[in-house]
């Protein structure tokens, strides 16, 4: 079998996702513990994950724009290579102020990875297939939340968060190895210039889709970043507890990627989308009852799991299917949606916390999630709407043209 065979350049770019994806999560797994080894609070160790999350927001579009020229073979892999050199060093920092350092330096890996690979994914297949082969390189970020984050929560809770790191560091070299060898030279996208931005830009349809991100976004991370605490206030869940959960939370994303990956091309991307935000919509109206009810608890991380994580890979899959030749650049602005949903989640909870401290502050995180949720339901729905109004207008110009 040919090393450049697409299904081993998937296989690497999902590897590359896992990677990012541990990176990525692998703070709010270990929130508690690191704010304790920084000898800060809580809500400032959640700063970590506004600070990465706010530099991959403005970096994602600009470095996509920077990199349009570079091969994505050699782009990918220095992209790991950013990302194990950043978690190095956060293995061995001792205080907050270098390890805001170390997270903002390694975010640059993650704001050009996801969607880099997701371009490249649709280069290595044919047309019709390009909405399951980004799913299933985004199936490495399931992964991760299955792996990672648990695996996370748990080496920090008992070999100390400097592991931590150090694991995320040896996965970014066997991602930059694994692309390297089998993702397959001379892969380009399209130059990003002045005339691509303003294709993008004016293109108000993809502007909607992304909009979406950015608002399912905000209420997911703003209780995703402190999950952990979440679960020691409210159900008093020791170590292996919480890292039960967030296996379940991800075992969940993963078993609804798969089906995403199967249906997304079938049913289309929007309808994948519409589910998975009612169902993150049920989970965060459970949360409140989720005090001393493990339960309900479950419930929650597994309705949570399965909307959140194919929700994003239906909506890379929509920007890709709505303009292809803007993928490398629509799928970077997403990105830039995400994570200007987490620093403004992370940093909306923190304040929450800061001033509702304990159970009663994690039960009323909804406060901020639910209407967000709601908002994001009603753009979704309306761009979709319009996608099907332009195709069809297409499709009878098409047969007026005809005759």
């Amino acid at each position: 079998m040919s090393v450049t065979r697409p299904s081993a350049g998937l296989l690497a770019l999902c590897l590359g996702n896992f990677v990012i994806g541990t990176g990525t999560l692998i703070v709010p797994g270990m929130l508690p513990t690191l704010a304790s080894g920084l000898a800060v609070s809580l809500p400032v160790a959640g700063q970590l994950i506004t600070a990465y999350a706010a530099a991959i927001c403005i970096g994602a579009p600009l470095l996509a724009a920077l990199t349009s020229r570079v091969d994505r073979r050699t782009l990918l892999v220095a992209i790991q290579g950013v990302f194990l050199a950043g978690h190095g060093a956060a293995a061995l920092v001792s205080s907050f102020a270098p390890m805001l350092v170390a997270r903002v330096f390694s975010s640059a890996g993650a704001a050009l990875f996801s969607a880099q690979a997701a371009a490249t994914a649709a280069l290595l297949v044919p047309p019709e297939a390009r909405g399951r082969a980004i799913a299933f390189v985004f199936l490495g970020w399931s992964i991760a939340s299955v792996v990672g984050l648990p695996l996370g929560a748990y080496v920090a809770a008992t070999l100390g968060w400097r592991a931590g790191f150090a694991l995320v560091a040896a996965g970014a070299l066997a991602a930059a190895a694994a692309i390297w060898t089998f993702v397959p030279p001379g892969l380009k996208v399209q130059p990003v210039d002045a005339r691509l931005w303003r294709a993008l830009l004016g293109n108000r349809q993809l502007l909607e889709v992304v909009a979406v991100t950015a608002l399912l976004s905000c209420p997911a991370f703003g209780l995703f970043a402190y999950l952990v605490p979440a679960m020691h206030a409210l159900l008093d869940a020791s170590p292996e507890t919480t890292s039960a959960l967030l296996a379940a939370f991800g075992i969940a994303g993963v078993a609804a990627n798969m089906l995403a990956i199967r249906f997304m091309d079938r049913i289309s991307a929007s309808k994948v989308v519409f589910v998975c935000l009612l169902a993150m919509l049920a989970a965060h109206l459970l949360l409140p009852w989720s005090r001393d009810s493990l339960p309900v608890a479950v419930a929650v991380v597994l309705l949570w799991g399965a909307g959140a994580l194919p929700g994003n890979s239906g909506q890379q899959a929509r920007l890709a299917a709505l303009a292809p030749a803007l993928a490398s650049v629509s799928i970077a602005l997403n990105t830039s949606a995400v994570f200007l949903g987490q620093a403004t989640g992370a940093a909306a909870g923190g304040l929450l916390l800061a001033h509702l401290p304990g159970a009663q502050g994690f039960a009323a995180l909804p406060w901020i999630s639910v209407p967000f949720f709601v908002a994001a339901i009603g753009m979704s729905q309306f761009a979709s709407r319009k996608m099907r109004a332009s195709t069809r207008s297409a499709h009878v110009q098409g047969r007026a043209f005809q005759r």
